[in-house]
């Protein structure tokens, strides 16, 4: 199987997928009161929820955005799915569908996640383990904005966006170290390790940004076509963090966070 064709095949199986993120039956009913003292969702009944597939806010601008939309659901009934236990701040990952028989309440969203990300009021942050709900939750987020072509100013709250960070400039990249950022380029070399594996935007160490693999996804990649030989040249746009002690590596959690351009 050709590279290309490949990655035709999976966003194939990724569209055919849609329904994998179907939560089953008998969820719990619960009711949104608000936001609780640091910033995520609280419930009627005390219960603080990390909403799924949404990054944490990290400034005023954003925490305030997130909040004016999220008042517009204040004292709605939900279906609560949960994802997991408890966090160690005592968060319960989750996501929030729109209570059986209500209208529709998300727009034609596929949860309250969905939503926020349609209306820019969020940042998206894919969820290991989650392909189906990632897929989803990258449909609905507003197309990121490239410098010179910005994104659809009809939108209120598009100013919402990943910062979109030229991988190949090592200054940019340094300079949003530990934020939430969109980063593209050519790849020019592939560096596979024991447990890792680097996708480098440049040749010379220290000049450019890397992209940097699990072994468990790089394997999941190359099944689809991804090969080191393959990859060289081509254009990969990947979400993250940008990390690292010279802040020039951006960890790719999941294949959602991963996108061939050309």
């Amino acid at each position: 199987m050709t590279f290309l064709a490949g990655m035709a095949a999976s966003a194939i199986i990724a569209r055919a997928a849609d329904d994998a993120c179907a939560t089953a039956e008998g969820v719990e009913l619960v009711r949104l009161a608000g936001l609780d003292r640091h910033g995520d969702l609280l419930l009627a009944d005390g219960r603080s929820v990390r909403l799924a597939g949404l990054a944490p806010r990290q400034n005023d601008a954003e925490r305030e955005r997130f909040a004016t939309q999220l008042a517009r659901w204040h004292g709605q009934a939900f279906r609560l799915a949960p994802l997991g236990g408890a966090d160690r701040w005592g968060r319960l990952p989750a996501r929030l569908l729109a209570a059986d028989g209500a209208p529709d309440v998300f727009a034609g969203r596929s949860d309250l996640s969905a939503a926020l990300l349609a209306e820019g009021a969020a940042l998206r942050l894919p969820e290991p383990g989650l392909a189906a709900c990632n897929e989803l939750w990258r449909k609905a987020e507003p197309r990121a904005a490239s410098a010179g072509q910005p994104g659809n100013q009809q939108r209120k709250h598009a100013a919402v966006a990943h910062p979109v960070i030229d991988g190949h400039d090592a200054t940019a990249m340094k300079a949003q170290a530990g934020r939430i950022v969109v980063v593209e380029g050519r790849i020019a070399a592939v560096a596979e390790r024991a447990q890792r594996t680097y996708l480098n935007f440049e040749r010379r160490r220290g000049a450019g940004g890397s992209i940097v693999l699990s072994r468990a996804l790089w394997r999941d990649l190359q099944r689809s076509g991804w090969t080191a030989s393959s990859l060289a040249g081509k254009r990969v746009r990947v979400s993250g963090v940008v990390e690292g002690r010279d802040g020039l590596l951006i960890e790719a959690q999941t294949r959602s966070a991963l996108e061939l351009i050309d």
